[in-house]
């Protein structure tokens, strides 16, 4: 029914061609498979919850010029007046933007177990009693910090024993004491465990320091300071306007700069990924493209080269059917020979990801999907041209040379 005999008689006839179509279907596969297990991944990392309200947060710096450290009564100052403004949830210092991948970090160690002690390295955000509220945090257990916890620092955790307790994210909580340990209590370079949120990214987005989050109620007076501010769902674009002028007028003598909302320092944070997710899916675009245009125009130019071929089938009582089944049947089995190598590939590309990238192994299912598009794709391209071939009338085809 499907003349299997023909069809390959024919390929070993017209080698080039059906190879070109071999080598286009397995390259397709081999890089939509991987592109496409890539872009999910990166797409995953990207969506990932913060924790934080970071869709109405936003952050400015304030550069003193008259006196090069902050003034923490200036600071208390500009926070209250900031907080008494209409369409304002909450306001409060940081030593750094949430989400701009920068910040300060150490490696938090638990020392209970003096032979196997456990460090984890820990993002450590210096905040003030609002901290917890203006970031949008639940907190799990404990307590937050309260204005008689702040300390003053010349570096953001320094030195432990000096501060009056640290709030933990609950999966640095698990990675240094153990999952779902009570905390509180313990002690952590120096300072005691007086509370625990849910999970948050607050500085860094980066994998190594994700979640795992200490907060700290330090002051660190420097010639630079960072002012956090949680506004009600649509009033951020009025109020990143209407702060700068505030604390403007409150002190003249000073630069309010780098009034941005914290979703940018996350597109910035992740920009390399979403640059990644655009240039592959690009590619994977390309990709199809070429190779779907690849597999018209060669089954056209086999059509045209065998319109004589054709033509007496026709006179022999070949249908339309039959001759648009031939040139599909055709196609299926020349993409099925590149879907198969393609898989090969496919494997192979994967493995040198997994060794050189730190990749997981390509899903079965990415596979099994680029397969199925891979043919799908063939029979589609092939479509026009076949039902082309199969217009040819006996009396024109017998009349060509």
């Amino acid at each position: 029914m499907f003349e299997f005999g023909p069809i390959l008689r024919t390929l070993w006839r017209n080698k080039t061609g059906a190879l070109l179509i071999i080598v286009q279907a397995a390259l397709t596969l081999g890089i939509v498979s991987n592109a496409a297990y890539v872009v999910h991944d990166r797409q995953q990392l990207i969506e990932r919850p913060t924790g934080i309200d970071e869709q109405n947060l936003f952050t400015l710096r304030i550069a003193q010029l008259s006196n090069p450290k902050s003034n923490y009564q200036d600071v208390i100052r500009d926070l209250d007046e900031i907080r008494r403004l209409p369409g304002v949830v909450d306001a409060s210092f940081g030593n750094t933007s949430p989400l701009s991948n920068s910040g300060s970090s150490s490696d938090m160690t638990n020392e209970e177990n003096p032979d196997k002690p456990v460090s984890v390295l820990t993002d450590l955000f210096s905040t003030d009693s609002h901290g917890l509220n203006t970031l949008g945090l639940k907190l799990v257990s404990g307590r937050f910090f309260n204005d008689t916890d702040i300390g003053f620092s010349g570096s953001v955790f320094g030195n432990g024993a000096d501060l009056s307790g640290i709030v933990l994210t609950r999966t640095l909580a698990d990675a240094l004491f153990g999952k779902d340990v009570d905390v509180l209590g313990k002690q952590l370079m120096g300072s005691t465990v007086i509370g625990v949120v849910e999970p948050a990214m607050v500085s860094y987005v980066a994998q190594d320091y994700a979640t795992g989050v200490a907060f700290i109620a330090n002051f660190v007076a420097n010639d630079s300071l960072t002012y956090i501010v949680r506004c009600e769902p649509g009033q951020l674009s009025q109020l990143m306007v209407k702060v700068p002028k505030l604390l403007q007028k409150l002190d003249p003598n000073r630069i309010v700069r780098n009034v941005r909302p914290v979703t940018e320092f996350k597109q910035r944070s992740y920009r390399r990924h979403i640059s990644m997710v655009k240039m592959l899916t690009v590619t994977m675009i390309l990709v199809i493209s070429v190779t779907g245009l690849g597999i018209v125009g060669l089954t056209l130019l086999w059509g045209n080269q065998r319109r004589r071929q054709i033509g007496i089938r026709r006179a022999l009582g070949a249908s339309r059917l039959a001759v648009m089944r031939y040139f599909l049947t055709e196609n299926l089995l020349i993409t099925a020979i590149g879907v198969v190598l393609g898989v090969i590939l496919s494997l192979a590309l994967n493995q040198l990801m997994v060794q050189h990238y730190q990749m997981s192994a390509l899903p079965l299912s990415y596979i099994l999907f680029s397969m199925l598009a891979v043919l799908l794709l063939g029979l589609l391209a092939a479509l026009v041209p076949a039902w082309r071939s199969s217009l040819v009338s006996p009396a024109l085809a017998t009349r060509s040379v």
